[in-house]
């Protein structure tokens, strides 16, 4: 007779193995045979994530966890004002670059 003998997988390989699932390029069948797990065990944990999730924002579909209008405008305000301070930040640095260089040809000649 033989014992089998569970598999222990860490939470992030879990998450991400249903990530995967949510993408929805690949079947759950496929994505358990990429990932050399049985096509039960990740159906299991996607409907954890799915139970918990809905708990949650008592939204199932991943897909429809959309973010509102404003919650959109803030977070692109937030990246937009990201972006300009390191773009600033990537001015100066290429500034101080050139500075160098010259110096050193200066230098070497």
């Amino acid at each position: 007779m033989r014992v089998r003998v569970p598999k222990n997988y860490d939470a992030e390989f879990k998450a991400e193995a249903v990530a995967l699932t949510h993408r929805g390029d690949r079947g759950l069948r496929r994505v358990a045979a990429d990932l050399g797990i049985s096509y039960w065990t990740l159906r299991h944990w996607r409907d954890k994530d799915m139970a918990k999730r809905k708990a949650r924002t008592g939204k199932l579909d991943p897909g429809k966890d959309k973010e509102s209008l404003e919650e959109r405008l803030a977070r692109l305000e937030r990246d937009n004002a990201r972006l300009l301070k390191e773009n600033e930040r990537l001015k100066e640095d290429r500034e101080i670059l050139k500075k160098a260089a010259a110096f050193f040809a200066k230098e070497n000649e």
